[in-house]
């Protein structure tokens, strides 16, 4: 027996008793506070293919309708995989979706008000899509209600740092306000004399990089953004609620987890379980009401921002951050 043969032998006795590891994902999905860890098996540009750990079961998930922004930073090879799929872009074959139970619809069920809010924290950082850059021009936004567009882009990023559970909100740097003729060309014609407003290059590296951001579908707003610069109000607050009231989809999405949220509070202080709490479910029922009817006023009908806003964000922050 050569060396090359009893070589490959003893590789294979080795596989045969020394099977290798399976590789561990962990999945969530958008507006489920359950983290599951399956068996990873594989994946293309729509889908990933998983296996249950706890029984021989193989499930098929599709990308849309998990947390990307989650799975991204808890696994960091199976998205590093999913990156090099997208950039080469091989065409693979759709994996068929199976009729199999479900893991995720046994989502931890939350019984006293502590664990309804630990759920609540969760949910409130669900990736939302932000303001359409393309659908909406910064120029005829900031004119809309006489902001610098510097104070824009500040209230910006200040969005995208109050989405993340541990941003803290530092005291922005205020832009420079330009005066009437700072920024600015003048032009004469007959009679008349027109001004055209010369953006500066920071505004303009700003909306860049965020059209790039919305354009590759980084989800870096949420609803716990959105509470923590309204409950801010004044000029701080206020790029944020000028950005809300031109999102439908954001608007609409925060409005039905709180009112859902409320209605599971409510459903639980009935419960036998829920008693004990049932004070404090009904105190974050309410609260969640009140925020819920308030985001959903925030509409191109309204030109202005309602008192109570800022109040019932600060309420249900309370509660939720306390």
């Amino acid at each position: 027996m050569n060396l090359v043969r009893r070589l490959l032998l003893a590789a294979l006795a080795l596989g045969a008793f020394c099977p290798a590891s399976a590789e561990t994902v962990q999945l969530r999905r958008n507006g489920n506070a359950t983290v599951i860890s399956f068996e990873y098996i594989t994946q293309d540009e729509t889908t990933i293919m998983v296996k249950r750990r706890d029984a021989d079961t193989v499930l098929t998930y599709r990308w849309e309708d998990l947390d990307v922004e989650w799975i991204k930073r808890n696994n960091p090879k199976v998205w590093a995989e999913r990156k090099l799929l997208l950039e080469q872009e091989k065409p693979t074959k759709k994996m068929a979706a199976q009729e199999v139970e479900d893991p995720f619809a046994q989502q931890t069920a939350a019984t006293d008000a502590k664990s309804l809010v630990k759920n609540l924290l969760v949910s409130l950082q669900d990736g939302l899509d932000g303001m359409s850059l393309t659908a909406n021009r910064i120029d005829v936004v900031c004119n809309e209600f006489q902001m610098d567009e510097g104070l824009f882009w500040l209230g910006f990023d200040d969005l995208k740092r109050a989405s993340r559970l541990n941003g803290k909100l530092e005291p922005s740097v205020p832009a420079e306000i330009p005066t009437d003729d700072a920024g600015a060309t003048k032009t004469k014609g007959k009679g008349k004399t027109s001004t055209k407003r010369v953006r500066s290059p920071e505004s303009v590296a700003a909306e860049a990089a965020a059209q790039k951001d919305f354009k590759e579908e980084v989800r870096a707003y949420n609803t716990l953004g959105y509470l923590r610069m309204l409950a801010e109000g004044g000029t701080k607050g206020k790029p944020a609620w000028m950005m809300l009231r031109r999102t439908t989809a954001d608007r609409e999405a925060i409005k039905a987890l709180l009112t859902g949220f409320a209605k599971q509070a409510e459903g639980l202080a009935e419960k036998p379980e829920g008693k004990a709490s049932k004070a404090d479910l009904l105190v974050l029922k309410k609260a969640l009401e009140n925020c819920a009817e308030s985001v959903g006023r925030v509409t191109r009908e309204f030109t202005a921002v309602e008192a109570r806003l800022q109040s019932d964000c600060r309420t249900v922050l309370t509660l939720v951050l306390h």
